[in-house]
């Protein structure tokens, strides 16, 4: 039996996947998604966790044989799981530095690679002195633990670093935890973006998909607005990718996906995190499987039901025979949705493949930094870059004239 611990955002496609591939598998929540587990009909079996020793009982009482991460609010409690059952996981002594930043830059930075000059402020003289020492602009300030872009502040002054703290400090962030451990600062990295997704098998990675990520700066904050998967990967590419794999082997991930990103700089790749889960914040799986023949939610499902399959693809190149371009779609400014009228012209670009998560009409649409795809995804497949760019620039001139949304300012 397979456990998804906490199968929710993109976690509901890995469910799905395995549910497809008639697997064993059991839902677990946390007592903080007690309505996520209530309303979770689809799952074959369903458990909530409120006390770590009577989950491990039932667990072995249901004959668990994997615990899986199925979003990041899971990582930790599959952590523990895992370690308690003796089941083959992730590296358990290196837990804390997959969820916490600073750890995970420090543990990478212990296998000899390098990374990004990063502190940890308890208090606000503490950030002018991190600043004072520094003496360079910008920075990024942000928490320790989140996701989703929440918290991430580029600071151009003492000024707006202090207010990024305060913004921060003891506020509960996106996976619901309060920011009480400290406040990150670190050195701010120019460069190109890219995401690394990756499926592993006892310690072995498989590139699973390489994206370029457009992030533009916004109100003082990285604004992201599409990534582009890459097809045949340059030489610096391979060298991020190869850098990517050392993250991981730093960071004591073994078993299932792992969403990295890191920055190409001019000198060299540096990490900005890991992530061990599968890609957020959800993944409709026709337009990978348009594009790379597969998704990561089914690579995951192989990896685990039919390992002989999945250990086959080490031998093979990566050559996605499609570029596939994800656009998170942006209302610019808040306010409640009238109309989306702008997506008949969207589904007419070239590449257009499909769009979901579409907010309905009378949702509130909130700032648009978060990378949640609360304004909706939309997915562009084609075997002509320059084409399916040229789509992408249209969708964002778009949102920048305000003619994708139609919103009511109350």
């Amino acid at each position: 039996m397979i456990v998804l611990v906490n199968p929710l955002s993109s976690g509901t496609d890995l469910a799905q996947a395995l549910r497809e591939e008639g697997a064993d598998c059991l839902h677990l929540y946390d007592g903080a998604h007690r309505a996520a587990h209530d309303a979770d009909t689809a799952a074959p079996a369903r458990l909530l966790h409120r006390d770590v020793d009577a989950t491990v009982r039932r667990l072995r009482e249901l004959g668990c044989t994997r615990v899986v991460a199925a979003s990041e609010y899971g990582v930790a409690l599959a952590d523990t799981l895992a370690g308690r059952l003796g089941l083959e996981h992730h590296r358990p002594e290196l837990a804390a530095a997959r969820q916490d930043k600073q750890r995970m830059l420090a543990a990478v930075a212990e296998a000899g690679l390098p990374v990004a000059a990063s502190s940890v402020a308890h208090a606000p003289e503490e950030v002018e002195k991190i600043l004072a020492d520094r003496g360079r602009y910008p920075v990024v300030v942000k928490p320790r633990h989140s996701a989703g872009s929440d918290g991430c502040h580029i600071c151009h002054s003492p000024r707006e670093a202090l207010r990024a703290y305060a913004a921060i400090a003891g506020a509960r962030n996106l996976l619901g935890r309060v920011n009480d451990d400290g406040v990150l600062v670190q050195e701010h990295l120019d460069g190109v973006l890219y995401i690394v997704n990756t499926v592993s098998m006892a310690g072995r990675h498989l590139l699973g998909e390489l994206y370029e990520k457009r992030v533009d700066r916004r109100d003082g904050a990285p604004l992201l607005r599409h990534v582009v998967s890459r097809t045949e990967p340059t030489a610096a590419e391979r060298g991020l990718v190869a850098y990517a794999f050392g993250c991981l082997d730093a960071l004591g991930i073994r078993e299932g996906a792992a969403h990295t990103e890191v920055m190409l700089t001019a000198d060299g790749p540096r990490l900005v995190e890991v992530n061990s889960r599968v890609m957020g914040p959800c993944l409709a799986p026709d337009p990978f499987f348009a594009a790379f023949g597969y998704s990561q939610q089914h690579l995951v499902a192989e990896r685990f039901l039919r390992p002989e399959e999945f250990a086959a693809r080490f031998a093979l190149p990566y050559r996605p025979a499609r570029y596939l371009a994800r656009v998170f779609l942006r209302a610019l400014r808040p306010g409640v949705l009238s109309a989306a009228d702008g997506l008949r012209t969207v589904r007419r670009l070239p590449g257009f493949h499909r769009l979901t998560r579409l907010p309905a009409p009378g949702a509130r649409v909130a700032g648009p930094h978060l990378t949640t795809g609360a304004g909706g995804i939309a997915y562009f497949v084609s075997e002509d870059e320059p084409l399916l760019r040229h789509s992408l620039d249209v969708v964002h001139a778009m949102e920048e004239a305000g003619t994708l949304f139609q919103l009511d300012a109350r």
